[in-house]
Protein backbone atom coordinates (compact mmCIF):
# COMPACT_ATOMS: atom_id res chain seq x y z
CA UNK A 1 0.00 0.00 0.00
CA UNK A 2 0.94 3.39 -0.86
CA UNK A 3 0.71 6.36 1.95
CA UNK A 4 -1.97 7.94 0.01
CA UNK A 5 -3.84 4.62 -0.80
CA UNK A 6 -3.70 3.08 2.79
CA UNK A 7 -6.07 6.18 4.08
CA UNK A 8 -8.72 5.87 0.92
CA UNK A 9 -11.70 3.63 2.01
CA UNK A 10 -11.42 0.46 -0.42
CA UNK A 11 -12.32 -2.90 -0.96
CA UNK A 12 -8.88 -4.70 0.13
CA UNK A 13 -7.25 -8.30 0.56
CA UNK A 14 -4.43 -7.95 2.25
CA UNK A 15 -5.04 -5.69 5.13
CA UNK A 16 -7.67 -3.58 6.84
CA UNK A 17 -7.34 -0.85 9.37
CA UNK A 18 -9.88 0.14 12.24
CA UNK A 19 -9.45 3.20 13.98
CA UNK A 20 -11.37 4.53 17.02
CA UNK A 21 -11.23 8.37 16.90
CA UNK A 22 -12.63 10.92 19.28
CA UNK A 23 -14.74 14.61 18.52
CA UNK A 24 -11.89 16.34 17.80
CA UNK A 25 -10.48 13.64 15.05
CA UNK A 26 -7.53 12.49 17.40
CA UNK A 27 -6.57 8.49 16.68
CA UNK A 28 -7.21 7.07 20.22
CA UNK A 29 -7.43 3.43 18.89
CA UNK A 30 -5.92 1.31 16.24
CA UNK A 31 -6.91 -2.24 14.62
CA UNK A 32 -5.69 -4.06 11.59
CA UNK A 33 -6.72 -7.18 10.59
CA UNK A 34 -4.22 -8.72 7.76
CA UNK A 35 -3.60 -11.98 5.96
CA UNK A 36 -0.43 -12.60 8.24
CA UNK A 37 1.74 -10.92 11.10
CA UNK A 38 4.32 -9.52 8.34
CA UNK A 39 1.45 -7.88 6.57
CA UNK A 40 0.08 -6.52 9.59
CA UNK A 41 2.88 -4.97 10.99
CA UNK A 42 3.74 -3.90 7.72
CA UNK A 43 0.15 -1.76 7.17
CA UNK A 44 0.22 -0.34 10.63
CA UNK A 45 3.82 0.97 9.90
CA UNK A 46 2.33 2.17 6.60
CA UNK A 47 -0.40 3.83 8.47
CA UNK A 48 1.71 5.83 10.58
CA UNK A 49 3.08 6.95 8.40
CA UNK A 50 0.93 7.83 6.53
CA UNK A 51 -1.43 9.94 9.83
CA UNK A 52 1.78 11.42 10.89
CA UNK A 53 1.45 10.25 13.86
CA UNK A 54 4.24 8.55 16.17
CA UNK A 55 4.43 4.73 17.38
CA UNK A 56 5.94 5.74 20.33
CA UNK A 57 2.39 7.72 21.00
CA UNK A 58 0.63 4.14 21.18
CA UNK A 59 0.84 0.68 23.23
CA UNK A 60 -0.07 -2.80 21.79
CA UNK A 61 -2.51 -3.85 23.44
CA UNK A 62 -3.36 -7.07 21.99
CA UNK A 63 -1.99 -9.48 18.69
CA UNK A 64 -2.63 -12.76 17.42
CA UNK A 65 -4.58 -15.07 14.97
CA UNK A 66 -8.18 -13.99 15.20
CA UNK A 67 -10.74 -16.87 13.64
CA UNK A 68 -13.04 -15.44 11.18
CA UNK A 69 -15.92 -17.64 12.09
CA UNK A 70 -17.27 -17.65 8.89
CA UNK A 71 -16.82 -14.25 8.11
CA UNK A 72 -16.88 -13.71 4.00
CA UNK A 73 -15.53 -9.74 5.20
CA UNK A 74 -14.42 -7.96 7.70
CA UNK A 75 -16.27 -4.23 7.65
CA UNK A 76 -17.32 -1.77 10.23
CA UNK A 77 -20.98 -3.42 9.84
CA UNK A 78 -19.11 -6.82 11.03
CA UNK A 79 -17.71 -5.41 14.01
CA UNK A 80 -20.73 -4.57 15.53
CA UNK A 81 -18.98 -5.56 18.85
CA UNK A 82 -16.26 -3.33 18.76
CA UNK A 83 -18.22 -0.30 17.42
CA UNK A 84 -20.33 -0.35 20.43
CA UNK A 85 -17.41 -0.74 22.72
CA UNK A 86 -15.76 2.30 21.24
CA UNK A 87 -19.10 4.03 21.00
CA UNK A 88 -18.82 3.79 25.04
CA UNK A 89 -15.50 5.35 25.25
CA UNK A 90 -16.78 8.24 23.35
CA UNK A 91 -14.88 7.51 20.25
CA UNK A 92 -16.61 6.46 16.71
CA UNK A 93 -14.91 3.41 14.37
CA UNK A 94 -13.77 4.54 11.14
CA UNK A 95 -11.58 2.18 8.90
CA UNK A 96 -9.64 2.40 5.67
CA UNK A 97 -12.55 -0.19 3.43
CA UNK A 98 -13.46 -3.31 3.41
CA UNK A 99 -11.26 -6.75 4.03
CA UNK A 100 -12.35 -9.62 1.51
CA UNK A 101 -11.79 -13.35 2.97
CA UNK A 102 -12.78 -15.89 0.72
CA UNK A 103 -10.64 -18.87 1.39
CA UNK A 104 -9.10 -18.07 4.50
CA UNK A 105 -9.77 -19.44 7.92
CA UNK A 106 -8.24 -16.77 10.05
CA UNK A 107 -6.54 -13.67 10.05
CA UNK A 108 -3.46 -11.95 11.75
CA UNK A 109 -4.80 -8.86 14.17
CA UNK A 110 -2.92 -6.21 16.11
CA UNK A 111 -4.75 -3.82 18.82
CA UNK A 112 -3.27 -0.52 19.80
CA UNK A 113 -4.88 2.31 21.72
CA UNK A 114 -3.09 5.86 23.29
CA UNK A 115 -1.31 6.57 26.71
CA UNK A 116 -4.54 8.70 27.25
CA UNK A 117 -7.04 5.09 26.26
CA UNK A 118 -4.46 2.71 28.49
CA UNK A 119 -4.59 5.07 31.11
CA UNK A 120 -8.44 4.94 31.63
CA UNK A 121 -8.16 1.34 30.99
CA UNK A 122 -5.96 1.24 34.23
CA UNK A 123 -7.94 3.46 36.15
CA UNK A 124 -11.16 0.94 35.50
CA UNK A 125 -9.04 -2.03 36.44
CA UNK A 126 -7.10 -0.25 39.61
CA UNK A 127 -10.74 0.42 40.53
CA UNK A 128 -12.41 -2.78 40.28
CA UNK A 129 -9.15 -4.64 41.97
CA UNK A 130 -9.59 -2.45 45.02
CA UNK A 131 -13.44 -3.70 45.32
CA UNK A 132 -12.37 -7.23 44.66
CA UNK A 133 -9.69 -6.86 47.95
CA UNK A 134 -12.34 -5.59 49.90
CA UNK A 135 -14.80 -8.38 49.23
CA UNK A 136 -12.43 -10.94 49.80
CA UNK A 137 -12.81 -9.91 53.63
CA UNK A 138 -16.63 -11.86 53.31
CA UNK A 139 -14.92 -14.94 52.57
CA UNK A 140 -13.18 -15.04 56.26
CA UNK A 141 -16.55 -16.00 57.62
CA UNK A 142 -16.82 -12.89 60.58
CA UNK A 143 -19.87 -10.68 60.96
CA UNK A 144 -19.77 -8.19 58.40
CA UNK A 145 -21.20 -4.42 58.15
CA UNK A 146 -21.12 -3.45 54.19
CA UNK A 147 -21.71 0.23 53.29
CA UNK A 148 -22.58 -1.08 49.48
CA UNK A 149 -22.78 2.47 48.01
CA UNK A 150 -22.51 1.12 44.54
CA UNK A 151 -24.75 -1.51 44.47
CA UNK A 152 -21.98 -4.34 44.08
CA UNK A 153 -23.02 -8.02 43.70
CA UNK A 154 -21.48 -9.25 46.84
CA UNK A 155 -23.32 -12.76 47.34
CA UNK A 156 -20.76 -14.28 45.79
CA UNK A 157 -18.48 -13.84 48.51
CA UNK A 158 -20.63 -14.60 51.08
CA UNK A 159 -19.26 -17.69 52.63
CA UNK A 160 -21.90 -20.91 54.01
CA UNK A 161 -23.41 -20.41 57.21
CA UNK A 162 -23.68 -16.23 57.53
CA UNK A 163 -26.98 -14.57 57.20
CA UNK A 164 -27.34 -11.91 54.73
CA UNK A 165 -29.18 -9.12 55.17
CA UNK A 166 -30.38 -6.18 53.15
CA UNK A 167 -31.58 -2.74 55.78
CA UNK A 168 -32.66 -5.35 58.53
CA UNK A 169 -33.92 -3.61 61.73
CA UNK A 170 -31.23 -2.51 64.24
CA UNK A 171 -32.77 -4.95 66.52
CA UNK A 172 -33.27 -8.20 64.25
CA UNK A 173 -29.47 -7.32 63.76
CA UNK A 174 -27.97 -7.30 67.45
CA UNK A 175 -30.52 -10.42 68.41
CA UNK A 176 -28.82 -12.11 65.89
CA UNK A 177 -25.64 -11.28 67.02
CA UNK A 178 -26.31 -12.10 70.60
CA UNK A 179 -26.99 -15.46 69.43
CA UNK A 180 -23.91 -16.01 68.22
CA UNK A 181 -25.21 -15.83 64.58
CA UNK A 182 -22.31 -14.79 61.56
CA UNK A 183 -23.99 -12.24 60.24
CA UNK A 184 -23.52 -10.09 57.10
CA UNK A 185 -25.25 -7.02 56.68
CA UNK A 186 -25.64 -4.64 53.66
CA UNK A 187 -26.76 -1.09 54.04
CA UNK A 188 -26.18 2.55 52.19
CA UNK A 189 -26.19 3.39 55.86
CA UNK A 190 -23.86 2.35 58.08
CA UNK A 191 -24.77 4.58 61.02
CA UNK A 192 -27.52 2.87 61.81
CA UNK A 193 -25.75 -0.33 63.22
CA UNK A 194 -21.99 0.92 63.78
CA UNK A 195 -22.65 0.33 67.51
CA UNK A 196 -23.37 -3.03 67.25
CA UNK A 197 -19.37 -3.46 66.75
CA UNK A 198 -18.83 -5.82 63.88
CA UNK A 199 -15.68 -7.60 63.67
CA UNK A 200 -15.29 -6.38 60.08
CA UNK A 201 -16.34 -3.12 58.24
CA UNK A 202 -16.05 -2.94 54.36
CA UNK A 203 -16.53 0.54 52.53
CA UNK A 204 -17.88 0.50 48.95
CA UNK A 205 -17.74 4.17 47.58
CA UNK A 206 -20.05 4.98 44.98
CA UNK A 207 -19.69 5.20 41.62
CA UNK A 208 -18.10 8.73 40.49
CA UNK A 209 -20.11 10.64 38.34
CA UNK A 210 -17.47 9.42 34.86
CA UNK A 211 -17.92 5.27 36.10
CA UNK A 212 -21.95 5.97 36.78
CA UNK A 213 -22.02 7.05 33.18
CA UNK A 214 -20.29 4.45 32.02
CA UNK A 215 -22.64 2.37 33.73
CA UNK A 216 -25.53 3.85 31.68
CA UNK A 217 -23.59 3.80 28.54
CA UNK A 218 -23.20 0.45 28.87
CA UNK A 219 -27.05 -0.29 29.15
CA UNK A 220 -27.68 2.18 26.16
CA UNK A 221 -25.49 1.47 24.35
CA UNK A 222 -24.08 4.87 23.78
CA UNK A 223 -21.59 7.04 25.40
CA UNK A 224 -23.26 9.78 27.68
CA UNK A 225 -22.29 12.78 29.08
CA UNK A 226 -21.08 12.28 32.86
CA UNK A 227 -22.07 15.98 33.21
CA UNK A 228 -25.29 14.93 33.60
CA UNK A 229 -25.28 12.45 36.61
CA UNK A 230 -23.13 14.92 38.73
CA UNK A 231 -26.17 16.58 40.70
CA UNK A 232 -26.97 12.80 41.97
CA UNK A 233 -26.15 12.34 45.66
CA UNK A 234 -23.63 9.36 46.49
CA UNK A 235 -26.49 7.31 47.88
CA UNK A 236 -28.27 7.35 44.09
CA UNK A 237 -24.42 6.30 42.31
CA UNK A 238 -24.84 2.88 42.24
CA UNK A 239 -25.35 0.13 39.34
CA UNK A 240 -29.17 -0.03 40.32
CA UNK A 241 -29.77 3.57 39.60
CA UNK A 242 -27.49 3.27 36.75
CA UNK A 243 -30.15 0.62 35.23
CA UNK A 244 -33.02 2.51 36.50
CA UNK A 245 -32.16 5.97 34.85
CA UNK A 246 -31.49 3.50 31.38
CA UNK A 247 -34.62 2.04 31.39
CA UNK A 248 -36.58 5.50 31.99
CA UNK A 249 -35.00 7.17 29.30
CA UNK A 250 -35.33 4.17 26.81
CA UNK A 251 -39.38 4.59 27.55
CA UNK A 252 -39.42 8.19 27.26
CA UNK A 253 -37.38 8.26 23.51
CA UNK A 254 -40.51 5.86 22.61
CA UNK A 255 -42.55 8.00 24.31
CA UNK A 256 -41.80 11.64 23.14
CA UNK A 257 -38.70 10.77 20.46
CA UNK A 258 -36.70 13.56 21.83
CA UNK A 259 -33.04 13.81 22.16
CA UNK A 260 -31.18 11.19 24.82
CA UNK A 261 -29.41 14.28 26.69
CA UNK A 262 -32.99 15.91 27.68
CA UNK A 263 -34.64 12.44 28.17
CA UNK A 264 -31.56 11.13 30.71
CA UNK A 265 -31.99 14.65 32.62
CA UNK A 266 -35.95 14.14 33.30
CA UNK A 267 -34.95 10.39 34.22
CA UNK A 268 -32.52 11.61 36.82
CA UNK A 269 -35.04 14.38 37.80
CA UNK A 270 -37.60 11.50 38.22
CA UNK A 271 -35.83 9.50 39.89
CA UNK A 272 -35.02 12.01 42.41
CA UNK A 273 -38.34 12.18 42.92
CA UNK A 274 -38.44 15.96 41.23
CA UNK A 275 -41.19 15.48 39.05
Amino acid sequence: MGMEDILVPKERRDAVVFIGVDRGENVEFVKVYAVSEEVAARTLEEFFNAKGLFPSDFFLVDKGVESLKGKGAITTRSETGLSAKLSRLGLRLLSNGVLYTEGLESVYQLTLVSERLLGEFQESEKAKRSELTKLKLLTLGESTLVENLRDADITAYLPEGVKFLREPPVERVAELLAAGETVVVETKDAGRYERLGFSIFIRIPPLSPEEFAEAVSEELGFRVDPGIFERLPPHKRGYYSAKAIARLAKKLRVRTGREWEELLRLAVRIHLGEV
